[in-house]
């Protein structure tokens, strides 16, 4: 067991949410291709350790004839030693659809390793997945009792059984112990009672440390504060990473992913302001700067997307006020330079973006489709690479409980994918060589286009959200140079 990755999840103490790659959410999916072959992957992750993942795989080419999947560990150094692979089976009455559950034994970063046969040919693909302990699972009643009744009756009965034993075991047939053995037999009997009710106590003491351990190692993100300063001229969001661990370097660096060492998210507290920037890390590993975008005052909640070395990506939150009028007068502080791809709405009507087959509500746990249409002046607008991606999206809860961050290619980290991608599928294309805008209608079509998306469609895998409530996702593209974005909100109930 990662030793580094167990103190990093008993010691990280911020919020009261379960945390993941994203907030409130335990499924992973992707959606891109293996080799040449078009597929979709879909990850339910167990939220218990050890737990059995549900993997499925939607294959849009015909002739697949197997496809096996094979875990592999990602510890702070070294990778740990994979079991066997397992066979993903093909779900019955569904065409290119194959299903199979995967045991994950172990908290930590890991590769969920797919081959894709094809006839002769074989494919790879590595899909990188995090798992933690988010909840605890319970019994129910009527399972507690039966359990309950019939370790009353192993108890009480064992007991009597050695009592018997010892009582009658040496006698002949037919033949009366005599008073003294009897009289032994039930000291035997307080005996055996004593040494079961000790035996008893001691595991549930052993139980109860068991299970303080697992209710610690529910996962919550890197203890963080947020500052905000003007320098004299800006204001300047400061984020700090001050968990004890991090700030021993008992837990591992950070590395880009879409070549930003940080993603956050702003959204004002009545989800009308988002802005999505990148901040830029000082000399001190732990501290995190950027300009604050023009937005009103008011409370804001942060989510900043952070990737370790060892491929494990988390989503780090907290919440802050600004007030222009108020802010920490600090004139050492430099502000970096604004990066190009910082972008934020305030208060937007924008309508040029919209949702093909939108609804008002959702039934919990269907599959939410997510597929956009950009328009200019009337016509598809010509969609060009935004941060590496596509497109990007953001879905929220009204109560914050759940945050989703989106792209064409799922909810995956690439950073992560390319730690893992590197051994196990060398040659693959690096990122900056493709920009993928989603399947137009589950086709192959404009998979490369010249990095462009003629028909302003963008599409990203679809969702599944068990919480019921109201929710907001925003959407953002990429024309002409200029960050589009846009908000759709929607209902899920029972």
């Amino acid at each position: 067991m990662n030793r580094t990755i167990i103190k990093f999840i008993i010691g990280v103490i911020t919020t009261t949410q379960f945390l993941s790659a994203d907030i409130g959410h335990s499924s992973v999916v992707y959606e891109g291709k293996a080799g040449d072959i078009p597929l979709r992957i879909f990850v339910q992750l167990p939220g218990v350790v050890p737990g059995l993942a549900d993997i499925s795989v939607r294959v849009f080419a015909d002739d697949v004839n197997k496809i096996t999947v094979q875990p592999q560990k990602q510890d702070r150094d070294t990778k740990s030693k994979a079991p066997p692979a397992d066979i993903v089976e093909p779900v019955e009455g569904e065409k290119n659809l194959f299903s199979t559950g995967l045991w994950l034994m172990d908290y930590g970063a890991y590769s969920i390793n797919l081959k894709i046969y094809q006839g002769q040919r074989v494919e790879r693909i590595s899909i990188p997945v995090n798992l933690i302990a988010t909840k605890v699972t319970t019994m129910n009643k009527l399972t507690s009792s039966i359990i309950g009744i019939l370790l009353l009756i192993l108890f009480f009965g064992g007991i009597k059984l050695i009592r018997i034993g010892y009582r009658d075991s040496t006698e002949l047939p037919n033949i009366e112990p005599s008073k003294t053995k009897i009289k032994r037999s039930y000291i035997v009997t307080a005996v055996t009672l004593l040494l079961f009710s000790a035996v008893i106590y001691g595991g549930k003491n052993w139980w109860n440390k068991i299970d303080l351990a697992y209710q610690q190692n529910i996962f919550q993100s890197l203890e963080n504060k947020v500052e905000i300063f003007n320098n004299g001229k800006d204001d300047l969001i400061r984020v700090e990473i001050v968990d004890e661990l991090w700030v021993q370097d008992r837990i591992s660096d950070l590395i880009p992913d879409h070549g930003k060492i940080m993603h956050m998210y702003i959204v004002s507290d009545d989800y009308e302001q988002l802005a999505h920037i990148h901040p830029v890390r000082s000399d001190d590993r732990s501290v995190f700067t950027v300009k604050m975008p023009p937005l009103d005052n008011g409370i804001f909640h942060l989510y900043m997307d952070i990737t370790h070395e060892t491929g494990f990506s988390h989503t780090m939150s907290n919440t802050f006020i600004y007030d222009r009028e108020h802010t920490i007068n600090n004139p050492s502080i430099i502000a970096p330079e604004r990066d190009p791809d910082d972008s934020w709405i305030i208060n937007s009507d924008e309508t040029r973006i919209s949702w093909t087959g939108g609804q008002p509500a959702y039934n919990a746990e269907n599959d939410i489709m997510m597929k956009f249409k950009v328009s200019n002046n009337g016509k598809p607008a010509v969609l060009e690479p935004y941060i590496s991606m596509g497109g990007h999206a953001v879905l929220l809860k009204d109560d914050r409980s759940v945050f989703i961050h989106l792209h064409p290619i799922g909810t995956i980290s690439m950073a992560s994918k390319e730690i893992f991608e590197e051994e196990y599928n060398q040659g693959i294309l690096g990122q900056e060589e493709i920009c993928f805008y989603g399947f137009a209608d589950d086709s192959t079509e404009n998979y490369f286009n010249n990095n462009l998306s003629q028909n302003g469609e963008v599409n990203f895998p679809s969702i599944k959200l068990v919480k019921t409530g109201n929710y907001a996702i925003w959407v953002q593209v990429k024309s002409e140079g200029e960050v589009i974005t846009q908000k759709f909100d929607f209902e899920v109930i029972l």
